[in-house]
């Protein structure tokens, strides 16, 4: 995606012209019109989620069950990549190939959820290049336009969370498919940062900018009659392949004041200082 196409696609939902946009219903926040970070935190009647990695919904894992199982939203994840190029946790190895290992545990953690999965094949490592041409965007304008989200979901290109390319590059990519939309959804970005160490296996998560609304993860579903938090172990139990005994240990000792998701719509945060990569 070139820097010309991402500049306009960022001033067009900047302006708050994309959730100005959108069909007449109830509001997604609190207003028809761009949320700011006092407002209450949405409540979607459909979400879709759009990653880069099938692991990557485990960083909103709360959000998707609250919304997906609590509220009763209708739900998608859409996957850029197969994962192919990532690192294989099994004992006997991820046979016949690592992709098929993990497109495969892209479907449990979808079914966890009650979420439809649309899976790609965009290159694993390889999604800004994929996205430079903007067919790429226009791809995703079109699985956009079919699921008819409330919400569309996904990282800030800024620091992508945990500054991986590939997160940043789907930010990006996203929030240019959303200007090519006459009325596209309402356009959320991740602004949780993950401080991630691998030995030992330790997670910290903090927000990305002061004042972006925060889900507290600590709160008991009623679908489950457990915390929200919890709905990341699970998704990760799905996923052997990434996440050992020791990831889900350093999950459950995430401190509970660090245990949230934060988020923010594009229209206002992509205007607010962020802490971002070097």
């Amino acid at each position: 995606m070139s820097e010309g196409r991402l500049a306009a696609a960022l001033a067009l939902l900047m302006s708050g012209t994309a959730l100005a946009q959108r069909p007449a219903g109830p509001p997604v926040g609190t207003s028809p019109g761009p949320v700011s970070p006092a407002d209450r935190l949405p409540r979607p009647r459909s979400v879709l989620w759009i990653g880069a990695h099938p692991d990557d919904e485990v960083l909103v894992a709360p959000l998707l069950a609250t919304w997906c199982g609590d509220e009763r939203a209708r739900c998608a994840i859409l996957v850029m990549t197969r994962g192919e190029n990532g690192a294989c946790l099994l004992a006997g190895g991820c046979l016949p190939d690592l992709a098929t290992v993990r497109s495969a545990e892209a479907g449990a953690s979808s079914q966890l959820f009650g979420a439809q999965l649309i899976l790609l094949d965009v290159p694993n490592g390889g999604v800004a290049a994929a996205g430079a041409g903007g067919g790429l965007a226009s791809t995703i304008a079109a699985f956009i336009r079919a699921e008819a989200p409330d919400l569309v979901l996904t990282f800030d290109p800024r620091h992508g969370t945990t500054c991986h390319p590939d997160h940043r590059a789907v930010g990006a990519i996203v929030l240019e498919a959303a200007s090519l939309l006459p009325e596209p959804p309402a356009v959320y970005l991740l602004e949780s940062r993950l401080d991630l160490a691998h030995a030992p296996a330790s997670l910290g998560f903090a927000p990305a900018a002061a004042g972006a609304p925060r889900f507290d993860a600590n709160a008991t579903l009623l679908s489950t009659g457990a915390p929200a938090w919890e709905a990341s172990a699970l998704d990760m139990e799905r996923q052997p392949s990434q996440f050992d005994a020791a990831w889900l240990a350093a999950l459950r000792a995430v401190p509970p004041s660090q245990r949230a998701v934060y988020l923010a719509p594009a229209s206002w945060i992509l205007g607010q200082p962020v802490s971002g990569c070097p």
